[in-house]
This record gives structure tokens, sequence and C-alpha cells, in this order.
């Protein structure tokens, strides 16, 4: 297997490179190697505007197809965005869940007026997603999820819990994994529905962690809807969607969180040096 980088990668990276050392040394110096595990709530705002100027520069979703609002980059390029991504201190990114996750999935499953709906959103950064796939009674055993919704009129009514909800506090939108079916068992029972956060009926609970932070959510369902045509995929087609969505979780970017956990480490002995206990 050949893993050395093309002359056009290589080029692609000198494009990246310059944009983002140049974009991180003004106007957003501060957030600069913020936002990691941890340090998640540090310069929120100031992250969700770095979020917006990646994408009206046309740096957010750069791996999504041209057609759908991305740069359609090969596997190769996306390495490279996430090295060079890691390597200039990029800030921890507040619509990770969107960009990689949610987008992909309505790519695949989704309606072309969902894609319409809600692409552009998650491109420009003005949408926040999260997954509400965790509960606190099955873990993350899908085919066990408790979480019920019923198609009321021309809407969906939710009722329930998840847990573990990354971004839940801030999130706009959630993808949540329920049972649709009452007559269907395990995981022929589940729907994937696309629930507006900021309503009535949907209470998020932050759980504070040992650094004082809350990456992590319960999320409770009381009463929450979203409208009929926010299912993704077809009632009882749940399953499906979900395996779709996992296949794709631990993708390229995953590979820029590796370069990040390089950085830390290396600060990490840095300090170390510096008081005499490297050795």
């Amino acid at each position: 297997m050949d893993l050395d980088f093309s002359k056009e990668d290589e080029e692609f990276r000198g494009q990246f490179r310059s944009w983002i050392d140049q974009e991180l040394s003004g106007e957003f110096r501060a957030v600069r190697g913020r936002g990691g595990p941890g340090d998640e709530h540090s310069l929120f705002e100031e992250r969700c505007a770095w979020e917006r100027h990646l994408g009206k520069s046309g740096w957010t979703c750069a791996a999504w197809p041209k057609e759908l609002g991305g740069r359609g980059l090969s596997f190769s390029q996306q390495v490279i965005y996430f090295e060079e991504y890691a390597r200039a201190g990029g800030p921890g990114r507040v619509n990770h869940v969107g960009e990689t996750l949610l987008g992909p999935t309505l790519m695949m499953f989704g309606t072309d007026a969902q894609r319409k709906e809600f692409l552009p959103g998650i491109i420009s950064g003005e949408q926040l997603w999260c997954q509400g796939y965790s509960e606190p009674n099955a873990g993350s055993d899908l085919a066990n999820v408790q979480t019920r919704a019923r198609l009321d009129g021309d809407q969906w009514i939710i009722d329930g819990q998840k847990v573990w909800t990354s971004g839940g506090a801030f999130a706009d939108w959630c993808f949540v994994m329920c049972r649709t079916e009452p007559d269907a068992k395990n995981h022929a029972a589940l729907s994937c529905l696309l629930v507006p956060m900021r309503q009535e009926g949907v209470e998020v609970r932050p759980i504070v962690q040992m650094t004082g932070t809350s990456e992590f959510c319960e999320v409770f369902f009381d009463g929450a809807h979203t409208e009929a045509r926010h299912i993704v995929g077809d009632a009882g087609d749940g399953w499906r969607v979900a395996m779709g969505t996992l296949a794709i979780e631990r993708g390229a970017s995953t590979l820029g969180q590796q370069a990040h956990f390089e950085n830390e480490l290396a600060h990490i002995m840095e300090i170390a040096r510096e008081n005499g206990k490297a050795d």
C-alpha cells in the first residue's frame, strides 16, 4: 500500500496550512488550542464564531461531495486536513456531530427535502447538533432503547430519556433513536427522528465531570414534538439508519483527534522538562 502523498495532496496541504495559520494568528488567535477534552466550555461563543468563519470560508464539511456544499476531498486530503488543523492548534469544533454524523446520515438515508433543509445550516455553522442514542437502562444497546414516539396527526410526540449526550447543552437539534412501532420487537421497532432541542418538553441536565466541566448531558423528553416529515428513512427503519451512522463514526476525523492528543502530550512533556521531571 502506497502511503505517500501525491503532488496534488501536498499542494492542498500548502493551501490549507497557509490559510489556517493566517486565520489563527489574527482575529481568532484566542481560540487557538482551546476547546479540547476537559476544556469544552472555554471560549464557546468565540469558537462558534470560528465555526461560522470556517463555513463562510468553505472549510467546514470539506469531505462532503461538492454538489452538497463540500469540497469533495479525497481520503488522503481529508487526512491532511485533519493533520494540519491539529498542527495549527485549531480549536475544538462545536459542530463535529452535525458535520461527521448527521450530515452523512442524511446523505445516505434522508430525503432531498431533508438534505435541502438541514445540510446548509451545518455547512454554515449556524445549526448545531447532538446525538440521542444511549440511555440509562440500555447503554449503547440500541435494540433496547425505551424512548418512545407516537404519531399524532402531523407531529411525533416523544417521551423518554437519553444520557451521555455530547453537546446537548448547546445543540439546536438532536437525532433521536426511539421506538415508534408498538407491535414490533427489539430493533424492528426503532425509528430515527430529528428533534428540535429548544422547546417545552425537552430538559437538558449537564453531567458534571471531575474536571468541573460538562461535556455530556442527560436529555429528558416529556411530550416533546417534531414534525412527521422529520423521520429519517421509514418508520421502523431506525436500526438500518443507526448502523449506517455508526459505520462512519470513526472516519478520517479521528486521525485529527489523535494529532490533538499528540499535541497535548508534547505540552505535558514541555511542562515536565521545565519542572525537571521529564526523566
